[in-house]
């Protein structure tokens, strides 16, 4: 054990408490969002809540008493922190600590709630706030006994008790007096009564609030919370601009903006939004501080405009529809000029350590091997991988952050650079555990969402994917991509980060096993394939004749499960491949490495998947539905392909 902390042990005798705590509750608190406002101020909300409740502990003790999670010597709230955490207390000191505990987290949300109050317009109907704030959050918590000796020796089986302890303690709810009513429900989360009419209306009349609560939004105690706090009334949120999910999507198009800033056309048209914004009584912005909305066209739309702003008929609202008309026009010429739009997709990635739990409680290490040391400084590792992966992401990867643990993520992304963004991060994971005992893997959910389809639709498919990715392979570490096109088709597909068992025949016929990293080897350069220059590329029309022909390859066998013919699936293969690229444009015949084509690569390892034979790393309840999940691969390809190619007339 760490000497200092040893020695500041000793300062409380030989009898302490371990104390684990969970804050709740935490998805359906985050998940109940119709804006990325609502979403990550939830989140910091959580962080603040978990945060307030620990300081107690943190301020009398010091740092070194809580195990899990890490937070060194800083005095001031990490940007992501999990809601359970787990401390040492003396043995005198448990009653009084868990008082102070629960005090400082009813303290901060009284304190939410006093923010929310005095943004209100009409102090009278402050009647009419019931205090579901205060409600709607709890505590759980356990302890049990453990001396100096046990912490140093035994601190492995201890550590299983306590667990197993909070588990159960989750299982029996506490349950107060039911303060509702028959009222309607809240818009978004369906199940707290709405605030009540009159306060509705004074709020709509706001006029700085009118863009952020829609008319007939009625929105609950907790949901209206997350609407209405500012970046300054929560610390630590002053330093993210809360966006929509079109600034993601419209991200990179807006960059493209930025870097032909010079262009007559794009000065038109900031001139052209600014001057539309001032019918709408909003100041003026420079291009880059422009909201993604305002590159799209549909947001031009006279109906929309009007809806969005609450107008009525009058003078005002003819003068809007001719502004918006102009800016339209603008905008076209402008998308001309670039080749380009702005993409309507967006990525939602969430990631979760796999066996996380046994890795922590360290089911596979010897009880001399798993100590409070070990512990820490797995606490530690996690807490540093949180905060590069966030880095990685807001910064590399041009995305959106919501919340990092180290082994949790939610964040969200741009399309176009979505899929290397999302395997640097794992690398990024894996690096932080390198030289470990034992090192962990990472499974996620990517949900590619049109940026006007629900957010909280997005929200809840991007856990189910995480879970489906878990589900459908042996030992995890696999992503699940689910596609929601806007027409309303849904496309899935699953696959582990990595082929271990690759094989292939090279050029003096001797067979050679590669590790193939699924993305950057064999999905990102199929998608270059079709969207390389017009006299090289290939065509889309290859995937349509692919799929066409892909019944012929498969046999049923017994059981419901499929035969593959791998030799004719190869052969018609390159067939259609060469047949659908132009002469002479050299595409495929780059070499993967010095001994293999690209083409015989990507032959070889499109054959691999689409082979059930191939595919055992599969869970076996899914191991008859490689050929489905192989056809669906093929279509976010050409999805992929399409939205990376976009131009002025192609959409």
């Amino acid at each position: 054990m760490n000497h200092n902390f040893t020695q500041k042990l000793q300062e409380y005798g030989d009898k302490f408490y371990l104390l684990r705590v969970s804050i709740g509750p935490v998805q359906e608190f985050i998940i109940e969002a119709r804006k990325t406002r609502d979403l990550h101020t939830g989140s910091r909300l959580l962080s603040l809540a978990t945060w307030n409740s620990m300081k107690p502990i943190f301020d009398q003790f010091g740092p070194d008493f809580i195990i899990y999670p890490y937070l060194g010597d800083s005095t001031s709230c990490p940007d992501s922190i999990p809601n359970l955490y787990m401390a040492i207390v003396p043995e005198n000191k448990l009653e009084s600590t868990v008082n102070q505990i629960e005090n400082s987290l009813h303290s901060f949300w009284n304190c939410v709630n006093k923010q929310i109050m005095i943004k209100f317009p009409a102090s009278a109907y402050l009647k009419y706030w019931s205090g579901q704030i205060n409600d709607n959050f709890y505590m759980n918590w356990v302890a049990i006994q453990i001396t100096k000796e046990e912490l140093d020796n035994s601190y492995k089986s201890k550590l299983k008790n306590i667990q197993k302890f909070l588990d159960e303690r989750k299982m029996t709810r506490n349950f107060g007096a039911w303060k509702g009513n028959s009222d309607v429900k809240c818009v978004q989360c369906g199940h707290r009564e709405r605030i009540p009419y009159e306060l509705f209306s004074e709020l709509r009349s706001v006029e700085k609030f009118k863009t952020r609560i829609k008319e007939r939004e009625w929105l609950c105690e907790v949901c209206l919370s997350k609407r209405l706090l500012n970046e300054f009334d929560i610390i630590g949120l002053n330093k993210v601009k809360f966006e929509s999910v079109s600034d993601i999507s419209a991200r990179s198009f807006k960059q493209l903006i930025e870097d032909n800033a010079e262009k007559d056309e794009i000065n038109d048209f900031l001139s052209s939004v600014n001057s539309l914004k001032k019918v709408l009584g909003e100041k003026g912005s420079k291009i880059e501080n422009l909201s993604g909305e305002w590159f799209y066209k549909e947001y031009f739309s006279f109906r929309f405009l009007k809806n969005q702003y609450g107008l009525k008929d009058d003078s005002k609202l003819r003068k809007l529809a001719e502004k918006s008309h102009t800016s339209l026009e603008i905008l076209e010429k402008v998308y001309h000029s670039l080749k380009s739009k702005p993409c309507k997709y967006y990525t939602i990635i969430t990631m979760d350590g796999d066996d996380m739990g046994k890795l922590m409680s360290g089911d596979s290490l010897d009880d001399k091997d798993f100590t409070i040391d070990y512990q820490t400084n797995l606490s530690r590792i996690l807490s540093e991988s949180g905060g590069n992966i966030s880095d990685l992401i807001n910064n590399d990867g041009n995305g959106y952050c919501v919340y990092s643990g180290g082994d949790d993520l939610l964040a969200f992304l741009p399309l176009e650079n979505s899929l290397k963004t999302i395997n640097e991060i794992r690398s990024s994971f894996a690096d932080g555990f390198e030289g470990l005992i034992e090192e962990p893997t990472l499974s996620a959910g990517i949900v590619i969402l049109h940026h006007h389809d629900p957010l909280r639709r997005g929200l809840t498919e991007a856990r189910q994917s995480v879970d489906n990715a878990k589900k459908w392979f042996r030992n995890k570490d696999a992503f699940f991509i689910t596609l929601r096109i806007f027409s309303g088709s849904i496309i899935t597909w699953s696959s582990k980060w990595t082929i271990d068992d690759f094989t292939i025949q090279i050029k003096d016929g001797a067979v050679k096993s590669y590790l193939v990293q699924v993305i950057d080897d064999v999905l990102n350069p199929f998608v270059l394939f079709m969207t390389a220059e017009p006299n090289k590329r290939l065509s889309p029309d290859f995937i349509h004749d692919l799929m066409s022909e892909l019944p012929s390859f498969y046999e049923h066998k017994t059981k419901s499960k499929w035969s593959f013919n791998n030799k004719m699936f190869k052969a018609e293969f390159k067939r259609l491949f060469k047949r659908h690229v132009p002469k002479d444009s050299g595409l495929g015949t780059d070499s993967w490495n010095d001994q293999i084509t690209m083409l015989d690569f990507i032959t070889e390892v499109f054959a691999y998947m689409a082979d059930p034979d191939k595919n055992k790393q599969m869970n076996y309840e899914y191991e008859n539905q490689v050929k489905e999940n192989f056809e669906h691969f093929l279509k976010i390809t050409l999805f992929l392909a399409r939205e990376q190619d976009r131009g002025s007339d192609k959409q």
